[in-house]
């Protein structure tokens, strides 16, 4: 009989109270090294910085931590374009994809701001949307967490609970969120960089023999201009000005940011995140006209980076290829000349990146769309 069960015994799912709780409630022991960006301090970053609710849930059978989700609500006000629904299927839509066209008539209403509000789960991060899950964690246990955050999302009057970039690697995941009448369209493709250990020479040998000539062009017109890379800490000093430069990338692409906005998110960064952020900073005459933002995953013992933002001053960047050196050729030099084997390159670019050696995976949006009582 079900009572005669002890509490401590049966499986649950716990809503922990926010970020800073995640370290006792088991969070740790869940993320591996490709989970970076649902890790306990980054997810600390997030809390604060994401401008929404966010609900972290832990799933427990007889009391040890079996797989986690962590969820966050979207609506129009929030600016993380990337991972809002309404404007992942409003790119597909422009580009006339066709299973982003059938969303567009099944799930939104002819309207992609008809998927406004939601629930977006497995984190807003740009990438690999997922439950965390321990080593013998049961795929009742990752349904448990979906069943959870569907009822949160009914709770608080959701249109649609969404998974916005789940890796099409992630095969049991796609055929659980398909079991409960989730419909997909493609979101993004995820690039990662397998680090070659012989480092830049080995990059470049691996390159076709046009490539490889580009890539040197590249470099000759950086150090002809006087450009100068390297891999800096996060210091107060540098903080205002790569809020400067982060805030023109932003609104390049339409989002909403201000210098100071930027500039506060960027220096919370370095002090939650430490030695484990750093900024590949390219400088011209002493004055940062761009760079990358790295961040370092050590989980289980095994150590990744991942590539996060970047900002550019576009008038003194010119025709200069500024891009490339800072968040992908002097961040691999870098990664090589420490071992650490995997760059996480992220979305966007993909043909780009295919092309200086990346591997990528497809990655889909899933949506339900809910039944809202009338009141």
């Amino acid at each position: 009989m079900s009572g005669d069960v002890p509490a401590g015994a049966r499986a649950v799912v716990e809503r922990v109270p926010g970020a800073a709780a995640l370290d006792a409630a088991g969070w740790a022991e869940l993320a591996g090294p490709e989970d970076f960006f649902q890790s306990s301090r980054w997810l600390a970053v997030q809390e604060k910085n994401s401008g929404t609710t966010m609900d972290f849930l832990v799933r427990r059978r007889a009391g040890r931590p079996m797989a986690a989700l962590v969820t966050a609500w979207a609506d129009d006000t929030v600016p993380w374009l990337l991972a809002r629904p309404d404007a992942m299927l409003g790119k597909g839509v422009a580009e006339e994809e066709p299973e982003a066209l059938a969303r567009l008539r099944d799930t939104a209403g002819g309207d992609p701001a008809g998927l406004l509000p939601s629930l977006v789960c497995g984190g807003r991060h740009l990438g690999r949307t997922r439950p965390l899950t321990a080593s013998g964690a049961l795929p009742e246990d990752v349904a448990a967490l979906v069943e959870e955050a569907e009822a949160i999302a009914r709770e608080r009057g959701a249109a649609t609970v969404c998974f916005p970039h789940v890796d099409e690697r992630d095969t049991a995941l796609m055929e659980l969120l398909a079991a409960r009448g989730y419909r997909s369209h493609p979101s993004a493709h995820y690039a990662w960089l397998a680090v070659p250990p012989g480092g830049w020479e080995q990059f470049l040998a691996e390159m076709s023999k046009h490539r490889r000539r580009r890539v040197r062009l590249e470099r000759r017109a950086l150090a002809e201009a006087g450009i100068e890379t390297r891999i800096e800490r996060i210091t107060p000093e540098l903080v205002p000005r790569l809020g400067e430069l982060d805030c023109n990338l932003l609104r390049k692409y339409g989002n909403p940011a201000s210098p100071e906005h930027s500039a506060g998110m960027i220096g919370w960064i370095g002090e939650v995140m430490g030695d484990d952020a750093m900024v590949s900073v390219a400088r011209k005459d002493g004055v940062p006209i761009g760079f990358g933002m790295v961040l370092r995953s050590r989980a289980r013992g095994r150590e990744e980076w991942f590539g996060h933002r970047a900002g550019f001053d576009y008038e003194a960047q010119g025709k200069l290829p500024l891009y490339y050196d800072v968040l992908y050729y002097r961040v691999m030099e870098a990664a090589a000349e420490r071992g650490v084997p995997v760059l996480h390159a992220g979305i966007g670019s993909v043909e780009a990146k295919l092309a200086r050696g990346c591997l990528a995976a497809r990655e889909h949006s899933f949506l339900l769309r809910l039944e809202r009582s009338s009141r």
